[in-house]
């Protein structure tokens, strides 16, 4: 059988989205990342789940580290893909997944319209296996989403100033639509994206028919319609936190501008490692500038990957010096427009990032993420089209593409390894630069604790009183009120006689320190591993005992939170208060 040079392609996508596909779903339920964050969200997706779409809150999560909420969007989707898995747990998962797989031939689109296909074909074949990427893609969180509708958002809106474009109008519809909804995923999307939309837009100038710029800004403001009814709701709570927002990120970060700037400059060049290779052993020094002195600090630590981290940097600005080069040489439009809009990508996202560098997270990077596989494409197209034969610049791009593929793969195996043993062995993991996870900790592993101590509940007819650390602890009470228990928090001051207390820690943890708080008050009992957690038993001392049994029947005192009070749209429409939701009740103070 003879196969065309476009079979051959089309097949050759169809491998790499699968490997892609099969990366982000293998094992999702059994190893699903489910924490605070994630615990957060379910309860209000099964809410609507019982109810319906009237009862999703018209504000979403809020804007890490702020008391400002983002956009529902993020809740729409979790319902949805909720609704048709039947779980909100995995649903919600699956759902963030769906469109970890659906960027990946999107971006080949995109990629297509600057790059040969070869060159093309390698940079899908990189992303699909991506260990930062593949990791984003394979649980339910606001900002995971990001990736996807900025490159939906970014190549309808290439289509968009193309003059060689019939349909420029609709592709500014839905460059529209995707760009606003990437906005009520993570607060730097919702700052950067626009920007560089608008520059794109004041550049080119395109000729579009007034109707479908009209379109463009209706469908923006129906998007933003539930946050607008919740203002009008609170009177304009969410709005004032975003102009704290805006002054507390930057505020809080008392460095030298040289300082932000040489952090900033290291922060990208080590993210883009991550990236591109999954390698998370690369450093940099912390540049200091004192009293007009510019001096350097690096540890023990640091030392050991200080040499990638330089490399890092190095090949990051040659990468950007050949997108100049090559946008400065192209010219054909379509083809320049590209690479006009990656500077701007660049651009923005490192301007807006600058007040933020010491405080930078690797979630941060998501909305641009993408950039780097575009950057490394430029990096290699210059060096094939400036020093090498055409059969030598084929062999150095399959050399970098197939390495770094290689890269990944093993990162990420090594990944699915801890995690397929976290159940059953302490496993020790390495400082983690993708999730920030202290310890893989699986959705699996939870059950299985939520189970032992539903089991002894039952056996006693005893409540359970836990507590755990900040990253479990929400998840597994989530997990415990899933099965109809009678649950609290373990505490100090209100000890019952009638119930089982337990400590849920880290394996490998300091237990002496997480135990001495409550030694005082409790003996300890019997420890029961469950591989990189361990559920350690409580007895209380009878001088502890404040009171019998907990009546879980009796009134909640009520609770003051910062966070802004956001509606439903049951809420909004019936005048009715809205219900007490805050995101992290470590943060409330209870009204005595």
């Amino acid at each position: 059988m003879h196969w065309s040079k476009k079979q051959v392609v089309w097949g050759m996508i169809f491998l790499i989205v699968g490997l892609g596909a099969w990366l982000r779903v293998y094992h999702l339920d059994d190893w699903l990342h489910f924490e605070l964050d994630q615990a957060r969200d379910v309860r209000v997706i099964d809410i609507a789940l019982e109810g319906d779409l009237a009862d999703l809150p018209l504000l979403g999560p809020r804007a890490g580290g702020t008391f400002l909420r983002l956009g529902p969007g993020f809740y729409w989707l979790e319902y949805l893909g909720s609704l048709l898995l039947g779980d909100s747990v995995v649903g919600s998962a699956a759902m963030v997944a769906f469109f970890s797989i659906l960027s990946l031939p999107l971006f080949y689109l995109l990629a297509r319209r600057f790059f040969p296909v070869p060159l093309a074909l390698g940079l899908l074949g990189l992303m699909a296996v991506s260990t930062f990427m593949v990791m984003y893609g394979r649980f339910a969180w606001n900002p995971n989403l990001v990736p996807f509708f900025s490159l939906l958002g970014f190549y309808a809106l290439l289509r968009a100033v193309d003059d060689e474009e019939s349909h420029r109008g609709r592709w500014l519809l839905l460059s529209g639509f995707a760009l606003a909804l990437a906005t009520h995923m993570h607060f730097l999307a919702f700052l950067a994206l626009p920007t560089i939309a608008v520059l794109l837009l004041l550049i080119k100038r395109p000729r579009i028919a007034l109707k479908f710029w009209v379109g463009a800004f209706g469908i923006v403001a129906l998007l933003y319609l539930p946050m607008m009814l919740n203002e009008i709701a609170t009177g304009g709570d969410n709005a004032r936190e975003f102009v704290a927002a805006l002054t507390e990120k930057s505020e809080k970060e008392d460095h030298p501008l040289i300082e932000k700037a040489v952090r900033n400059v290291s922060e990208f060049g080590l993210h883009s490692v991550v990236i591109l290779t999954g390698f998370e052993g690369a450093t940099f020094p912390s540049i200091i500038l004192s009293d007009g002195v510019i001096g350097s600090v690096c540890d023990a630590k640091c030392d050991r990957g200080k040499w990638y981290g330089v490399a890092a940097i190095i090949l990051l600005g040659l990468a950007l010096l050949s997108l100049t080069y090559l946008w400065w040489r192209e010219t054909e439009t379509k083809k320049k427009d590209l690479l006009l809009l990656a500077l701007l990508w660049f651009g923005v996202t490192f301007v807006l990032y600058l007040p933020l560098s010491y405080g930078i997270a690797p979630r941060f990077f998501l909305p641009n993420a993408p950039l780097f596989f575009i950057l490394l494409g430029c990096f290699i197209l210059v060096l094939q089209r400036l020093f090498f034969s055409v059969r030598l610049g084929r062999a150095l791009m399959g050399g970098v593409i197939g390495f770094f593929i290689f890269t990944n793969l093993h990162f990420l195996l090594a990944r699915f390894d801890e995690l397929s043993r976290a159940g059953t062995e302490a496993v020790v993991s390495a400082p983690d630069r993708i999730l920030k996870e202290p310890t893989r900790v699986t959705l699996e592993q939870q059950k299985a604790i939520a189970d032992f101590l539903a089991r002894r509940s039952q056996e006693s007819s005893l409540p359970i009183y836990m507590a755990s650390e900040s990253h479990y602890e929400r998840a597994l009470k989530y997990h415990l009120d899933q099965r109809g228990l009678e649950s609290d928090g373990l505490g100090i001051t209100h000890i019952y006689r009638e119930g089982l207390y337990f400590l849920i820690i880290r394996a490998t943890s300091d237990h002496t320190d997480a135990l001495e708080k409550y030694l005082p008050h409790y003996t300890v009992g019997e420890t029961t591993s469950f591989g990189t957690l361990v559920a350690i038993e409580l007895v209380p001392k009878q001088e502890s005992i404040t009171a019998e049994r907990q009546d879980f029947f009796a009134p909640e005192k009520p609770i003051r939170s910062r966070v802004a009070p956001r509606y439903t749209l049951r809420e909004f429409l019936s005048r009715e208060e809205p219900n007490k939701d805050s995101d992290d009740p470590a943060e409330d103070v209870q009204d005595e």
